[in-house]
């Protein structure tokens, strides 16, 4: 009932929707029941690391699986508690995984993590072979050492560097080019700008090349890059900026970007469609039970600070008073009804709205999951 009310902090709610649809994975659930029998067995064993080696044995297998919703498996509560259920520090551990900076860095894929990035270049093998982690045997009250972090970055010769990224082209080209920027900003990659600055020459040569570019899921590309880190920032900056802008990226942010802008990136919005396909498949996809048991337990504004918080006011004066019912997120009433308040409206106005909502939350699945769905 929450979700159908959009009842997620903003800050959270993209977050909270990538957590809600990876409940809905079948692999998840079957790679949780296996990652807490483990626990069982092992109770000192780290979490991360029992994570790490299911999902390598997975990649084994032929199975590939986006990294963000794997990662949810290290709370040890995914799947069996929804997002509003975690304990606040549970929600916050997953919020300091996931969320960085203001303007975070151009991310770089963990290669243990992402099967699908050692693919982009063979010298990355090599990484993942040498760094592979083990888990070890320890004795109760023992600290287990953390998972070592292997990014695709390797070192062709001298100041450059092989660098793959996740590039998201449903972003703008200034926002990326500022995360390139903030990459490069990184004191790790200040400290390597540092010792290659030495090494700069006048010679012409570009400090950035193009190598591979390939899909991984969504909107998110894998690009390969040869970097020199012996060049000037803005050098740098300025290359990546002339990539974004050859006709193909463009065309890609064109497409991408229109897409975020519309109601189908809106995290609440897939929240609600999710929360309202599950009220009706629990009711035998019966659109109008599902809109029976929702107007039943439909929540009512406690005071008048949440109307100040959920609601815009009309003519300078809140449109509800405490204690009356709360409108669904984004409610709407059907064109060939009769007008009804919002916070009277149904959660389905028709067994079409149903169906459209079901198609949204199929579709999204299937690009999260797409051997699932």
């Amino acid at each position: 009932m929450g979700y159908l009310h959009g009842d997620v902090a903003k800050d959270e709610a993209e977050l909270a929707c990538a957590y809600e649809y990876a409940r809905e994975s079948g692999g998840l659930w079957k790679a949780a029941k296996r990652r807490d029998c483990i626990l069982r067995k092992y109770p000192n064993t780290d979490c991360e690391k029992l994570v790490l080696w299911i999902l390598q044995q997975g990649a084994i297998g032929g199975r590939t699986h986006p990294m963000w919703e794997w990662r949810f498996l290290m709370c040890k509560s995914f799947p069996m508690k929804d997002w509003n259920a975690l304990l606040p520090g549970e929600r916050k551990e997953i919020l300091n995984h996931y969320q960085t900076r203001r303007v975070p860095p151009l991310p770089m894929p963990d290669l243990l993590w992402t099967p699908q990035a050692v693919a982009m270049h063979a010298e990355f093998k090599k990484l993942v072979a040498n760094n592979a982690p083990a888990i070890p045997e320890v004795r109760p009250g023992d600290a287990i050492p953390p998972v070592k972090l292997v990014p695709a970055m390797m070192q062709k010769h001298g100041s450059v560097y092989w660098c793959l990224f996740e590039v998201d082209f449903s972003e703008s080209k200034d926002r990326l080019a500022d995360r390139f920027l903030a990459w490069l900003n990184q004191p790790a990659i200040v400290r390597l700008w540092r010792e290659h600055k030495k090494q700069r020459t006048s010679e012409n040569h570009r400090p950035l090349s193009a190598l591979k570019k390939r899909r991984y899921f969504n909107t998110y590309y894998h690009c390969l890059f040869e970097v020199d880190l012996s060049a000037a920032k803005g050098d740098l900056t300025g290359q990546f900026k002339k990539w974004l802008a050859l006709p193909e990226n463009r065309k890609l942010l064109n497409r991408y970007g229109k897409e975020k802008r519309g109601i189908t990136a809106q995290p609440l919005d897939r929240l609600k469609d999710l929360a309202a396909w599950r009220l009706s498949r629990e009711n035998g996809n019966d659109c109008e039970k599902a809109n029976k048991l929702a107007a039943l337990n439909r929540k009512k504004f406690k005071d008048r600070a949440e109307i100040y918080r959920t609601c815009k006011k009309k003519n300078g004066k809140l449109p509800y008073k405490p204690g009356e019912p709360r409108p669904f997120h984004n409610a709407r009433v059907a064109k060939n009804q009769a007008w009804v308040p919002a916070n009277q409206a149904d959660l389905f106005s028709c067994d079409e709205d149903y169906r459209h909502a079901k198609m949204r939350v199929k579709a999204r699945l299937s690009d999260s999951f797409p051997r699932e769905f």
